[in-house]
């Protein structure tokens, strides 16, 4: 009777663990299926996602809090020298995201912000340059195609032009060591001494870097806003894509980062706040994610977030706000 007893216990176990995983199994069909409907609507919207335990994690957190598209750093952001990438967690990550279909093109690492590829101070500089090659190499690694970055302040101690020309040249630099992997601009709000609060500015940029294939731009909504770029207005989504169509060129387009701002039109400061809770306003959401122009590219929150109102929320409200076509 005893073994029979043991036996039976242990064919219960695994019942209950056939049960368990024919659950999980059901739920993650479920959230890929809802994660394909999403995709068919050409809105790819995710968020900045963490890479504890290992950066194919993002991929796991992404599909979490039901996204599409997402960013993460590839490294610490307190210490220019980082351990190399481990090349089986590079193929672990590759690996998730073929497996949840992820395309890379939706995917934007984001650079560190210790870089200052500007940086009139030579030993930042060299500093900034090394490690814009070290994340090129990781993204590579990785089979990712883009990078996003701030792309750096002079200080205020060289004139922008001179900024301006720096920065391209660390570009033009990392593209030597690096195949393939695009560079994308971050836009600023033109707080301090930073370049890239003008459309003209990242302009100024692209046309010094040599392969202008390998290039392009990440438009942050709370940047722009701040910078002056009044998307509160009625139309005001539509002003700022016809003017970085006029002074950058739509197709340099590559990202667009998701953030209402706690700071007013113009004021210059970088405060990110969650979707329809700050001075942009819910109105200027819904337009952008039914403007064409901004189908298959990556649509990123970097929002503060609050109870109740975390990344899967704002993502949830989001696509709510899709018209149907």
């Amino acid at each position: 009777m005893g073994p029979r007893k043991r036996g039976a216990r242990k064919r219960k176990r695994s019942q209950d663990a056939l049960v368990e995983e024919d659950s999980q199994n059901t739920e993650r069909k479920a959230d890929e299926e809802e994660g394909d409907g999403r995709r068919k609507k050409k809105k790819y919207i995710g968020a900045h996602v963490g890479i504890q335990g290992g950066v194919w994690k993002a991929v796991e957190s992404c599909l979490q809090m039901g996204g599409t598209s997402f960013a993460l750093f590839l490294g610490s952001q307190r210490s220019w020298k980082r351990p190399a990438l481990d090349p089986s967690a590079a193929e672990k990550f590759r690996v998730q995201c073929s497996s949840h279909g992820f395309d890379p093109a939706h995917i934007v690492p984001h650079g560190s912000y210790l870089m200052n590829c500007g940086s009139p101070k030579e030993d930042v500089f060299a500093k900034s340059q090394e490690l814009l090659v070290d994340e090129l190499g990781r993204c590579h690694m990785l089979g990712l195609r883009l990078y996003n970055f701030h792309p750096g302040s002079s200080l205020g101690t060289i004139t922008t032009e001179q900024c301006v020309e720096k920065i391209a040249g660390a570009i033009n630099h990392a593209h030597q060591q690096i195949p393939d992997v695009v560079t994308v601009l971050e836009n600023m709000s033109g707080q301090g001494s930073t370049v890239g609060g003008k459309f003209s500015e990242l302009r100024g940029i692209i046309d010094r870097v040599r392969d202008q294939s390998r290039v392009g731009v990440c438009l942050d909504t709370c940047h722009a806003f701040s910078a002056g770029y009044d998307l509160a207005a009625e139309g005001g989504v539509k002003a700022m894509l016809d003017q970085f169509d006029q002074e950058v060129g739509r197709h340099y387009l590559k990202a667009v980062h998701l953030n209402d701002s706690k700071g007013q039109l113009g004021c210059h400061l970088d405060r990110h706040e969650d979707v329809g809770k700050g001075n942009i306003g819910i109105s200027a959401f819904r337009d952008i994610v039914n403007e064409p122009r901004l189908d298959n590219i990556p649509l990123i929150l970097e929002t503060p977030g609050r109870p109740g109102f975390e990344y899967a929320e704002q993502i949830e409200l989001l696509h709510s706000l899709c018209e149907e076509k």
